[in-house]
């Protein structure tokens, strides 16, 4: 039976001289994986569509539950991310959060939309770190994990000169109610950070990864987006700590 999908491929593992598996990111089916014979062929029509980051409209082949590649037409590429060895880093982390958290052959609303401004902000940004932290967050919702961040959970402010994030709850606390003998964990929000983080989270997906915050508030921001994410996805991702190990850009 055949079957076509709108899709970038987010991971890729090679077999023998001339094939290979390749993860593809779709709306409908989220995460699938397809053999793409002969893929690595000089000749291959497959050859530029089963590359990594590529967004091609494919028609699959399902034989029980094994899908094969039949044909792919490209629709964009991402290869010029290669050339920058520190934005490759970070797409391949991408690439790694969205095929290890996005489930199997279930629709997954916007995600390949998602995906292809995270890989576009990341080929076009001079600060990977501002572009990662938007993922991160912004991903984090999509996958349930929204954080509520309109107001201090008690009083109800909006804004205030010290406001505090629960990354456990995922819920912020202005300085008049938050509890200075708390042991969670929680970080302290430079008012730029807030308001980056509002904006990933409740702008249209084409501005979220659109805002300003530079200095220590950059620098909270990274922290507070990371330990987040990897929180809530209880899991590690290699890809992540080798980008932050080459990573040039404080």
């Amino acid at each position: 039976m055949l079957f076509t999908y709108d899709g970038i491929v987010v991971g890729r593992r090679e077999i023998g001289d001339n094939s290979c598996f390749i993860d593809i990111l779709t709306e409908e089916q989220g995460i699938i994986e397809a053999t793409a014979h002969g893929a690595k062929k000089i000749n291959s029509p497959l050859l530029s569509s089963a590359a990594l980051f590529s967004y091609s409209k494919f028609c699959l082949n399902k034989t029980k539950l094994r899908y094969t590649v039949n044909s792919a037409k490209p629709i964009f590429s991402f290869h010029e991310i290669g050339a920058d060895i520190e934005k490759l880093a970070l797409a391949s982390y991408f690439a790694q959060a969205v095929r290890f958290c996005t489930p199997q052959e279930q629709t997954q609303d916007n995600i390949v939309r998602f995906f292809a401004i995270a890989l576009f902000e990341a080929k076009r940004a001079a600060r990977l770190e501002t572009v990662r932290s938007a993922f991160e967050l912004r991903f984090s919702s999509m996958l349930g994990y929204h954080p509520d961040l309109r107001a201090c959970l008690n009083c109800g402010c909006y804004e205030h000169g010290e406001m505090f994030f629960l990354p456990d709850s995922g819920e912020i606390v202005c300085g008049d109610c938050f509890d200075r003998d708390y042991r969670g964990r929680y970080f302290q929000l430079p008012p730029d950070t807030l308001s980056a983080m509002r904006n990933i989270l409740y702008a249209p997906l084409d501005r979220a990864f659109r805002f300003t915050v530079s200095g220590d508030s950059a620098a909270v921001l990274s922290r507070v987006t990371e330990s987040y994410f990897l929180a809530r996805t209880e899991r590690s991702f290699p890809a992540l700590e080798y980008y932050k190990g080459i990573r040039i850009t404080p």
